[in-house]
Order: structure tokens, then C-alpha cells, then sequence
């Protein structure tokens, strides 16, 4: 009697804990697949693509490039140290550029077969908040492709009216229009302080500060400025090369038929207050005031 009454105890203590047990197999719910990362965002982009030198090459030899859209490339034709009609870009943010080739590959049998496909040339990264950007391309040496600099060119950042300043040499390099003068240190991208607003004829000088401190002028002389045109002028060193053919300059000019002059900076501009003209009175009517 005894053991039937622990036996009895055991069971019903036993129940609840298979009942919860139970009740937590039964809430629990499948985990769901795991999503996958999901497709990167497009980019809508005006891209200016243009060569930093165009490339050398050999007689009979062309190089046609395309860029990647939707899984087909496009056709581009590009010049050297020029913006002209944008490509209008939709796409990754990795922005592929292809050249055709001569491509030899087997058949099912084994055979070579040559044909002409697109093979990987160049390309660089666009950021989600890039709208107009200036691709600089610079072929590579002893290999059929080449490397890319990316500038940001949209009216906010270069507008019309401005000189910039990029410097690819070891040395700090200084811009002076009209006495007024500028620095860019190596590496970075300089401007001119000021918006040119209406067209003038100015002195134009860019030098070199070398590591002793004396200057080595590299141009100087008059220049046409006016507030439809933007010039990115870029300054590059030739380390291998003799002291006359170190330094190299191009110049990108990028000009517009119709501008409306820049408006001054607010903080330049004086407010103005209404001032109420004060009254007049006629001869006669002092007179008959008194």
C-alpha cells in the first residue's frame, strides 16, 4: 500500500514537467530561411571619361572600350584631357570597363576558336552620392590595361568660374592669378580662392617649392578667364626623367555657352534697409505752419 502511494506521488509530480516539456515543443517555431544579402543599389551617374594621355598604339592595332550595363557592355569613345557629352551611367557602384580582344577558346570537339569578347581593362568605385564624375584614365606600362582617378566634377563642388589645382609630384606646388596665390600640397587638389565672374585677361603662373625652399617656375604668362569656363589644371613628376622634363602639366578646360555669373558669397553681400523718404514741406506751407 506503501509503495503503491509513492509510485502514485511520483507520476503526478512527473505529469506537469511532461506537460510543459510538451507545451515548449509545441510553441516553439521553425526557424526561417536565412535571408540572403540582397542586391547592391544602383547608382544613376554622369560619367566624364577621358585619358590622361591617350595610349600608343601599334600600327594597325585599335582598342575599343565599353563599360558594363546590365550584363552587356556599351560602346565608348573617349579623348584625351577633354569632357564632352556624359555617359549616363546606371548601375553597381563597381564600374567595369572592358576593351575587345582577340579571345581563343576549344569547342566541344576541342578545337580553337577565336573570337572577339570583351576582356577586364580598367575600373574604379563610384560613391551612392556621386552625380558627375570626371574617370581619369592612365594607361599602364608594359600592360594592356589601365588605372583609374576618380574626381568629383559636379557644379557644387567645381562650378564654373573656378581653377583648380591637382598635384601628383613630391614637391608643394603654387598657383599665382594676378599676384593672388594658392597652394597645393603633394598628393591633394587645391583651388582658387575666388570665382571668376566676368572675362579678363590675367598673369598666370604656376612654380614648384622644392625641398630647399627655392621655387622652379614651371609656366608663366598671360591667360583669357571668364565665368562660362572651369580649368583643372593637373601637375605631375617624371622622377627617371632630366631636370626639363620632370615636371609635366595638362590642362582640363570644360566650357559652357550659357552661364549665369556665380552670385557673391552671402557673408560678402550688405544687407540693405528700407529707409522711409522724409517729408517735404513747400515754402508756403512752413509759413502757415509758423
Amino acid at each position: 500500500m506503501i509503495l503503491r502511494t509513492i509510485l502514485a506521488g511520483l507520476l503526478l509530480a512527473a505529469a506537469p514537467l511532461s506537460l510543459s516539456a510538451l507545451d515548449s515543443k509545441e510553441t516553439k517555431k521553425p526557424e526561417g530561411k536565412k535571408e540572403k544579402p540582397g542586391k547592391a543599389p544602383e547608382h544613376t551617374c554622369a560619367l566624364n571619361i577621358t585619358w590622361w594621355e591617350e595610349p600608343v598604339l601599334k600600327e594597325g592595332e585599335t582598342l575599343e572600350l565599353g563599360i558594363l550595363v546590365d550584363k552587356e557592355f556599351q560602346a565608348i569613345s573617349i579623348q584625351a584631357m577633354t569632357i564632352g557629352k556624359p555617359f549616363d551611367y546606371t548601375g553597381g557602384p563597381d564600374v567595369v570597363i572592358a576593351r575587345k580582344a582577340k579571345v581563343t577558346t576549344k569547342d566541344k570537339k576541342g578545337n580553337p576558336v577565336t573570337k572577339d569578347d570583351w576582356v577586364p581593362f580598367a575600373n574604379f568605385i563610384i560613391k551612392e552620392t556621386d552625380t558627375d564624375v570626371l574617370a581619369l584614365l592612365m594607361p599602364a606600362h608594359n600592360s594592356p590595361t589601365a588605372v583609374v582617378k576618380t574626381f568629383d566634377i559636379g557644379v557644387a563642388a567645381f562650378p564654373y568660374g573656378s581653377i583648380h589645382l591637382l598635384n601628383y609630384t613630391k614637391s608643394k606646388i603654387g598657383c599665382s592669378i594676378d599676384g593672388a596665390a594658392f597652394f597645393s600640397a603633394p598628393g591633394q587638389r587645391g583651388q582658387f580662392a575666388k570665382l571668376i565672374t566676368s572675362r579678363r585677361v590675367v598673369n598666370f603662373r604656376l612654380a614648384a617649392i622644392e625641398a630647399d625652399g627655392s621655387l622652379r617656375s614651371l609656366v608663366s604668362s598671360p591667360m583669357i578667364l571668364d565665368q562660362r569656363s572651369r580649368r583643372l589644371y593637373f601637375v605631375a613628376e617624371n622622377p627617371g626623367a632630366s631636370e626639363d622634363a620632370r615636371f609635366r602639366i595638362n590642362a582640363l578646360v570644360d566650357h559652357i555657352e550659357d552661364h549665369t555669373p556665380p552670385k557673391p558669397p552671402e557673408d560678402e553681400v550688405k544687407p540693405t534697409k528700407n529707409v522711409e523718404p522724409k517729408e517735404t514741406k513747400k515754402p508756403a506751407e512752413k509759413a502757415a505752419a509758423k
